[in-house]
């Protein structure tokens, strides 16, 4: 009897295994399609004319922007206005 209900047991496991996993390949294709559409939009125009316009700015500036990590706090902020704008796009969320 004990063959029997160990063999039931092994049998429900992979089942419910086999439940939870179409939910987590399903996410797991949604991802990955999500990456493959962010991955082909372009880089916006302006990005190809940014060595100019940082070769411009004043050497004082320049120079100050190391020390105060600049780059990195810009960075930050237009990470943080991308994130905004994604979440007010969320019909639930925004």
């Amino acid at each position: 009897m004990d063959k029997l209900i160990e063999f039931l047991q092994r049998i429900l496991d992979w089942f419910v295994e086999l439940l939870l996993w179409v939910p987590r390949k399903l996410w797991e294709l949604l991802l990955d399609g999500l990456a493959t559409v962010i991955e082909a939009i372009p880089a916006p125009g302006f990005m190809a004319n940014l060595e100019s316009w940082v070769s411009g700015l004043d050497p004082a500036i320049a120079y100050f922007g190391g020390p105060l990590q600049l780059g990195t706090g810009m960075t930050f902020v237009a990470v943080a206005y991308v994130l905004r704008f994604a979440i007010r796009r969320l019909p639930v969320v925004g």
